[in-house]
């Protein structure tokens, strides 16, 4: 079954974060026991006092990093939900994906990176056998990097997609060769399989007819000249021409 559209896989984030979490909160659980042990068997004040201080130095570190390790990952996961995307067109593929973010005059602005793919450019598409959630694209490629308000786009009768902002349909974009995407939309099997499978058709639309104004407009075809005699405009079969 062949798609068109194909969101962002984002479930390895919370794999990530648990990995994370125990690089981090490992080593931390570790000291937090050792000083426990080290109260319980040294009955010192000034001891037991800075391994009270470094329990609670090793919890409040734990804490931070936890709520701010938690609160990254949902926001990278919502962020790429929305704006990390493949789209197949009847004129290529637009691949976009989520480029960070900044906030201008108390406005939060979101940045985007968008490739478009034109079928009549495409050179080859290839999935990695060693790595199934990587792909890559050959050919006449369009790298946009702007906000993402600014990379809206349409499709015209004729299949074209045309960007919203008209600028961007002739500049501000650089050409690359090649595109990989990798760890973005997870198995990349039926991607593959959609995009050759569109760009099969995109070859088979037959050619343009060149334009031809006559079709569109018809040829004002010109009048006979007429006498006012009708005997003269009467058929005749005289073959007499002395």
């Amino acid at each position: 079954m062949v798609r068109f559209y194909f969101h962002a896989d984002v479930s390895g984030y919370p794999r990530k974060l648990r990995r994370v979490a125990s690089v981090v909160i490992t080593p931390i659980l570790t000291m937090c026991i050792l000083c426990s042990a080290f109260i319980v068997l040294n009955f010192n004040s000034e001891f037991v006092r800075l391994m009270l201080l470094i329990i609670a130095f090793g919890i409040l570190v734990g804490m931070v990093f936890s709520f701010t390790a938690v609160y990254l990952t949902n926001k990278y996961m919502r962020r790429h939900s929305r704006y990390t995307f493949f789209d197949i067109v009847p004129s290529g593929m637009v691949y976009s994906e989520y480029a960070g973010e900044f906030t201008r005059y108390g406005k939060r602005i979101i940045l985007r990176r968008l490739y478009y793919i034109p079928f009549a450019s495409l050179e080859s598409v290839s999935r990695n056998p060693k790595s199934p959630r990587e792909i890559c694209f050959k050919g006449e490629i369009r790298e946009y990097l702007h906000e993402s308000d600014r990379l809206g786009y349409h499709i015209t009768e004729d299949g074209e997609l045309v960007f919203d902002t008209l600028i961007l349909n002739t500049n501000y974009f650089t050409t690359v060769k090649e595109l990989t995407i990798r760890d973005r939309l997870g198995s990349t099997r039926r991607l593959e399989k959609s995009a050759l499978h569109y760009w099969e058709e995109y070859k088979q639309i037959p050619d343009k007819e060149p334009f031809d104004i006559t079709k569109v407009i018809a040829v004002r075809k010109k009048k006979k000249p007429k006498t006012s005699n009708p005997v003269l405009e009467a058929p005749s079969y005289s073959r007499n021409w002395k």
